[in-house]
């Protein structure tokens, strides 16, 4: 019997027997357990691998680990995320970055033969991280995805028995943990190197009014870049779009732009979502975008093509940033059995996306 035969004899897919007969991660135990005793029921153990047919089956004793510790069968990832209430709003974007990150997380994971599992510090309060990972069994390395990060998570992460991976932390508290970040220096200074070599002298810059470790970062990174360029950083010409209001509401915005008397000649945004705000309220406020007024996004997130014109931007890619912590989780592992602990960064490119909201400064063809 061919395996797409017993596939279809057992109502699965052949891509689910492939991985029982070959002692692959990728399904439930539930569903390895049941799958492994119908194809000794019908007599087919000789399709198994050999690890599988020597005694008992791989697949099964696992099983019967779990059931025993309660933990995971296979080696697992853990996607860890702290926040704090103040954060969950941001949580519900539909453009969310950190969806694309876990999608990267995924794909590599199943090429390193790693589970993922989620935990979340907001849900079990009475369970330390500890117990958690304890729970969840054979955890290899923790990536953190902090919303808010001190000394405590620091301390807390620093004691696991297994390394931590933290994703775009950006701290000058005394540890600075291993990192997958965004290279916000890059993207700003060509942010701003495209805006100048357009013309523009006078930039401005929007913000969400949240002020995370990333958002001040990238605020930072782009006061550089001016000075980098010779242009003046005038604090009147800093907005802040207000962080508790709704996702796109551009209602504050509209009344400071109104208020400002004069505006840039462009506008460098937070993010994506500030600059699709930002170009609402200035085309209420009478103005048209790029003509007046050009406006740049930071991620490169879907949202830049729903609004016309559509959103000049910096790209970074989340699915390259899930795939970097799994890779640095396998190098922290590899140097933690060399009795090292070291300290790694590793910054993702950032490149310019050309689209329409930005174009010459007024006055220049």
């Amino acid at each position: 019997m061919k395996a797409k035969d017993l596939a279809k004899k057992l109502g699965v897919s052949p891509a689910t027997i492939s991985l029982v007969l070959n002692n692959k991660p990728g399904i439930s135990d539930a569903l390895r357990k049941s799958l492994l005793e119908q194809i000794q029921q019908l007599g087919c153990e000789q399709m198994l691998s050999g690890s599988l047919r020597e005694g008992a089956a791989q697949g099964q004793q696992a099983v019967q680990k779990q059931e025993a510790t309660g933990g995971c069968a296979c080696r697992s990832i853990a996607y860890f995320i702290y926040h704090e209430h103040d954060y969950l709003e941001d949580m519900n974007d539909p453009y969310n970055f950190f969806s694309g990150v876990l999608e990267g997380i995924e794909a590599e994971a199943w090429e390193h033969d790693y589970c993922l599992i989620m935990l979340h510090a907001g849900r079990h309060r009475k369970a330390t991280i500890g117990e958690q990972l304890r729970r969840a069994g054979n955890v290899a390395g923790v990536i953190v995805h902090p919303c808010t990060i001190n000394e405590q998570i620091l301390a807390t992460m620093r004691g696991l028995s297994v390394p931590c991976v933290f994703m775009d932390t950006y701290t000058s508290l005394s540890w600075q943990p291993p990192s997958v970040c965004i290279s916000n220096q890059q993207g700003m200074r060509r942010a701003v190197y495209h805006l100048h070599t357009l013309g523009h002298r006078r930039i401005g810059y929007v913000s969400s009014g949240w002020e995370s470790p990333l958002n001040l970062e990238r605020r930072r990174c782009f006061k550089e870049a001016l000075s980098d360029f010779g242009l003046r950083c005038n604090e009147g010409d800093f907005f802040t779009a207000g962080e508790e209001l709704g996702l796109l509401d551009h209602t504050s915005l509209l009344g400071d732009f109104r208020r400002a008397g004069s505006l840039p000649t462009a506008l460098v945004c937070e993010n994506d979502r500030q600059a699709w705000r930002v170009i609402k309220a200035l085309q209420q406020a009478g103005l048209d975008v790029p003509g007046d007024v050009s406006v740049m996004g930071f991620d490169d997130g879907a949202i830049c093509t729903t609004i016309e014109p559509n959103i000049t931007t910096v790209h970074n890619s989340p699915q390259l940033m899930g795939r970097q912590c799994v890779l640095m989780l396998e190098n922290l592992i590899r140097l933690k059995d060399l009795g090292e602990e070291p300290w790694l960064r590793y910054e993702l490119p950032a490149s310019l996306v050309l689209r329409d909201s930005t174009g010459p400064v007024p006055g220049e063809t």
